[in-house]
């Protein structure tokens, strides 16, 4: 009985959905990172806003928003090659806690650049070697990349 690999794709060639890097100059052409297209359907695009807010005598709402929208990124691969998910992570634990994110806003239909943080980064391993401890490959590997919120 053979047993093939299911190792995705190399993604190396498909990066770019989002881009990654320490300076607001952060863009396409001039970043240190370039994420890889994640799988179809595990790319949530959410936006909150802020609101203080209150009912008044009448019971209405009466509020405003504080701050302005903030984007939050969702970013899952079925399958990802531990090279690639190694480089992400550790560019983001060498000190990149919060970092510029160049990304396509779904809601404003433009690229834009913004300060994010790095949040819910989870992955499974598959095929761990037992001498070395280190997997074929992983699946559903994920992050999210959130807003700061800076104006």
């Amino acid at each position: 009985l053979e047993v093939r690999s299911q190792m995705p794709i190399d993604l190396k060639e498909n990066k770019g959905f989002i881009y990654l890097g320490a300076t607001p100059q952060t863009d396409r052409s001039n970043y240190a990172i370039a994420a890889p297209y994640p799988t179809q359907g595990k790319a949530p695009f959410t936006t909150s806003r802020m609101v203080d807010s209150a009912r008044n005598a009448q019971g209405t709402m009466v509020g405003r928003m504080v701050g302005r929208s903030v984007d939050k990124q969702e970013l899952g691969w079925q399958t990802i090659s531990p090279e690639l998910w190694w480089e992400m992570n550790r560019w983001f634990e060498d000190g990149h806690f919060t970092f510029y994110c160049h990304y396509f806003s779904h809601n404003l239909g433009r690229w834009e650049t913004r300060m994010f943080y790095l949040s819910d980064v989870s992955c499974s391993p598959v095929n761990v070697d037992a001498a070395t401890g280190m997997p074929e490959y992983y699946e559903d590997a994920s992050f999210s990349v959130v807003d700061c919120g800076v104006i």
